[in-house]
Parts: structure tokens; C-alpha cells; sequence
């Protein structure tokens, strides 16, 4: 005769069946909270790289297609304060078709879509040495419209160069580093940032900067501006 389980049978089946389970429970919360912890982490170094590439790319083109006109031309492509920068550079550049006099609002070039409408200009003439700083109020066939006339006179084959500025500023209540570019707002670029400082070395036209993420990890940075040289 075959005999069930008993009550006591059960009772210690149920009990191995209960202390099982919770140890797959318990293991699977771990599990999930180290995946969690690793996914963190992983996102946090993407974020970083992302933000010190941004950086990188930014002040490798400082003073791009400013070399020329610098001599004679007010142009500062690099400014720091504390925790804060600015990096200025050209994006793209093309000869006047013909010349331009003094009042005049459209220019005669053959210019790409990098000279849009809002997008700041400098247009100089560099055996002349005359320069300065407009805007496109918007875009015709073969010619820019300037949103101001012109101060100056300028000769066949001056050049006009289509600029682009990114400013950098530290958050300290919002823990972010942030960007903007031209006259746009500032966008986040790195959270949870303890610290953020920066110092140019104009004799060496060179720029240290360090991020400190949650008081604990830093990242350093140590950059030659060779547009500068």
C-alpha cells in the first residue's frame, strides 16, 4: 500500500520550497541592482567621453579661418573666466565677387549653406587691413543681405567668413556643465559635475581644463589652440 505525504511532509516541503524561492528572489534583486549599477556607470562614462569630445573639438577649432585678419582685426577667439569659456572660429569663408562700398547691404558671394540667415560675419580685407563684424539678414541668389549697412569699403576678392561661437559655463546649484552656441540657450552638456575650472596659458596659447564628477572622479584636459600660433 502506497501512503501519502503527511502533514509534517509537507510542512517540510513547503518550508525547502519557500527558502528556495527566496533565495532566487534575493538573487535576482541583486542581480538586477548590479545590472542597474553597471547600465549607471556605463552611462556616466558615455556622458563624459561625449562631454570631453565636445570640448576637444571646440578649442581644436579656435581661431579657425581667423588667422589672417587677426593682426589688424579685434578678435579674441578665446576668453575664460572662473568656471566658464568661450571659443570663436570660422566655419567657413568665401571671396567678395566683387566690390562692396561703404552703406551697401548685399555682398556678391558664392556662398554654402553655412551662411544662413542670423549667422554672424566677418568681412575683411586684409591688404587693407579694413574689417569688421555683421550679420545675414537673409540669403539671395549669388549675394548675402546684410542686416546693417557697411562701414567700410571693401575691394573685389575680401574675404567674408561665416563665425560660430560656443560658450561653456559651470552650474553649481544644477551640478551641469553647459553649452550654447551663437545666441541660443544654454543647453546641458555633463550632469552631476562637482567642479568645473579652466586657465588659458597665452604664452603657450594652450588651455588646461578639469571636471570633477560627483567629488570623486576628475577629468583633465591639456590643449594647444594652433589656430592661435
Amino acid at each position: 500500500m502506497i501512503r501519502g505525504f503527511g502533514v509534517l511532509e509537507m510542512l517540510v516541503a513547503l518550508s525547502l520550497g519557500l527558502g528556495i524561492l527566496t533565495v532566487i528572489i534575493a538573487h535576482s534583486a541583486d542581480s538586477a541592482r548590479v545590472d542597474r549599477k553597471i547600465a549607471g556607470n556605463q552611462e556616466r562614462l558615455e556622458a563624459i567621453f561625449h562631454a570631453v569630445d565636445t570640448i576637444k573639438s571646440d578649442l581644436n577649432r579656435c581661431g579657425m579661418r581667423l588667422q589672417e585678419a587677426r593682426p589688424f582685426c579685434s578678435i579674441q577667439p578665446f576668453a575664460s573666466a572662473a568656471g566658464a569659456f568661450s571659443c570663436s572660429y570660422g566655419i567657413a569663408d568665401e571671396p567678395l565677387q566683387e566690390a562692396a562700398l561703404r552703406g551697401q547691404q548685399a555682398l556678391k558671394v558664392v556662398a554654402g549653406e553655412s551662411f544662413k540667415k542670423d549667422k554672424p560675419v566677418l568681412i575683411y580685407h586684409a591688404a587693407g587691413q579694413t574689417w569688421e563684424y555683421n550679420e545675414i539678414g537673409y540669403r539671395l541668389d549669388g549675394a548675402l543681405v546684410l542686416k546693417r549697412p557697411l562701414q567700410n569699403d571693401f575691394a573685389m576678392n575680401s574675404t567674408v567668413v561665416a563665425l560660430k561661437k560656443v560658450e561653456y559655463r559651470y552650474y553649481p546649484a544644477q551640478r551641469a556643465l553647459k553649452r550654447k552656441v551663437d545666441d541660443g540657450n544654454f543647453q546641458p552638456l555633463l550632469e552631476e559635475v562637482s567642479d568645473f575650472y579652466v586657465t588659458f596659458f597665452p604664452d603657450a596659447n594652450s588651455v588646461l581644463y578639469r571636471i570633477e564628477i560627483n567629488k570623486k572622479e576628475q577629468v583633465r584636459g591639456y590643449i594647444f589652440l594652433l589656430n592661435l600660433v
